[in-house]
């Protein structure tokens, strides 16, 4: 009896420091990133998806993929596609990763997550893009789009826009004043 209580001691230490690591590391890097973790909400992946207009053969790109769940939902609808989410936070990478693990460890292996930074990696195989990023963001990396981008790659942005290059069309979600993420913005290169 008490050797059972003395490992399970043990393991709740070791629990409780991976825990306190993990959670440092998060907030360590939530510190140094200009974008903080901020989940899109599961309820408009749908109109997302719709926006993005992801087919067979498409590459879709996710910069700051947060925990991968637009990829991981887009892989699911359209497993033909390829999903590339890039993201700087190590803490997110670590998570995105297990989570396309654990979602996708039955189906097609079409997720990729790469711990990079968004504004170095070349974006020229993009046929589809997602962004969730503030609107300074956005405007810093206008340039590098439409110098990397193939004519007629989408860009599909929620809740910020580019203040610089107008969008082809707008999809207002109908959400509530509280709620994030109200817009879809749809751009074309």
């Amino acid at each position: 009896m008490m050797l059972l209580s003395t490992i399970l001691l043990w393991v709740l230490v070791v629990v409780l420091f991976a825990v306190f690591f993990l959670l440092s590391m998060w907030v360590w890097a939530s510190f140094k990133a200009p974008v903080p973790f901020i989940p899109v909400p599961e309820s408009i992946l749908p109109n997302i998806y719709k926006a993005l207009d992801v087919k067979e053969g498409s590459v879709v790109y996710d910069l700051g993929c947060g925990d991968a769940r637009v990829l991981i939902y887009g892989a699911r609808r359209v497993p033909e596609a390829s999903y590339i989410g890039i993201e700087n936070n190590p803490f997110s990478v670590l998570f995105a990763r297990v989570a396309v693990w654990w979602q996708m460890r039955t189906g097609k292996k079409n997720v990729q997550i790469i711990k990079k930074d968004f504004f170095t990696e070349d974006l020229s195989k993009a046929t589809h893009i997602f962004t969730y990023l503030y609107p300074n963001i956005m405007d810093d990396l206008l340039q590098k789009f439409e110098k990397e981008l193939a004519p007629g790659t989408r860009l599909v942005s929620i809740a910020f826009r580019f203040t610089q290059k107008p969008a082809i069309a707008e999809i207002d979600l109908e959400r509530r004043s509280y709620q994030r993420a109200h817009k879809i913005y749809i751009y074309e290169f």
